[in-house]
């Protein structure tokens, strides 16, 4: 499962090389940071954790194979994971160009039913009963995983779904596309109440979202070598925005959760720029990744990237 790890006592601020990395077996698809632990989902039907005290992940579930066209048997690829309570939400390949989602606990791997028509992109738990989804056509949907049902089902523009973020406290969510425009809307009803634009021409990738006060603030990785940065004031509906150029397409960004810091991928070899939202100014400059980056996750004194390939390096934020 692993292939190796390495730790170094470099912590000081400003360093580019990681604090610790950790060496897969197989490709990584998706992570998701869960409280203090990571959840990985690779290309080869795997659903890891890694506690971040811990240097190595363990396996929590192996999904069974699936047939196409072309391979009679092969593993799936997990596109999404999360985690609530004791139910861990698994989003992967199904057969012949198909999406499964699964629900997975104590043990068990249970298949949500009638999941085939929907070209999912993405899934997220809401809370116990239910589950976000953004599929391909733009549409997000609420599901009711104890009913088995479809609680609402919204087209949102016909560009292709790219990426959503979910704000569970406030109830809300943003979904991203190739547009470039934000949705930003209520969970509850799939309500839009604004479109975020300006900043991106053309595909995002991903989007984050962080909520301080009245304040929700948004970060986007653009394949218009942008990152964008959007402000929105809930009480007063006024959005500041802004946009950094970067040197090659940005496929992951991160922000913290206080929104004081972001991170992009800034070019072609991964690296990553980490800058303060309030003024734009680079902080640290990280590099170490060998293939394109799929996620940046920061914590409380850490970040954690990932990529296509099989590393995950963890850096010291501290001074």
């Amino acid at each position: 499962m692993v292939i190796y790890s390495e730790e170094s006592n470099i912590t000081k601020e400003g360093t580019s090389q990681p604090q610790k990395k950790i060496v897969l077996e197989n490709n990584i698809v998706v992570t998701h940071l869960i409280k203090d632990s990571l959840l990985i989902g690779t290309d080869f039907g795997e659903v890891l954790e890694l506690k971040l005290y811990e240097t190595s992940p363990k396996l929590l579930a192996k999904l069974p194979d699936i047939t196409s066209f072309y391979a009679e048997s092969y593993a799936p690829k997990v596109y999404s994971v999360d985690r609530l309570g004791e139910q861990v939400l698994i989003h992967s390949e199904g057969n012949f160009g198909t999406k499964n989602l699964f629900v997975f606990s104590k043990g068990h791997l249970e298949m949500l039913p009638n999941m085939e028509s929907l070209n999912i992109k993405k899934a997220a738990f809401v809370d116990e009963k239910r589950i976000f989804l953004g599929l391909a056509s733009n549409e997000i949907v609420l599901y009711d995983i104890k009913q088995k049902q479809i609680l609402y089902r919204k087209q949102l523009s016909e560009a292709s779904f790219s990426d959503f973020a979910l704000e569970i406290p406030s109830n809300r969510y943003v979904v991203a596309c190739e547009s470039g425009i934000l949705y930003f809307g209520v969970m509850d009803s799939g309500e839009v109440i604004a479109e975020l634009e300006g900043e991106n021409k053309d595909n995002v990738y991903q989007v984050k979202l962080a909520k301080v006060g009245d304040i929700m603030t948004f970060i986007t990785a653009g394949q218009d070598r942008k990152v964008g940065v959007y402000q929105l004031n809930l009480q007063t509906n006024k959005v500041e925005s802004y946009g950094i150029g970067a040197n090659f397409l940005v496929y992951s960004v991160g922000m913290s959760a206080d929104s004081t810091l972001g991170a992009y991928m800034q070019n072609e070899q991964s690296e990553i720029n980490v800058f303060r939202i309030s003024d734009k100014q680079e902080i640290m400059h990280l590099s170490g990744h060998t293939s394109l980056l799929n996620n940046i996750i920061f914590t409380d004194y850490h970040l954690i990237s990932s990529e296509d390939g099989k590393n995950i390096l963890i850096w010291n934020l501290k001074e």
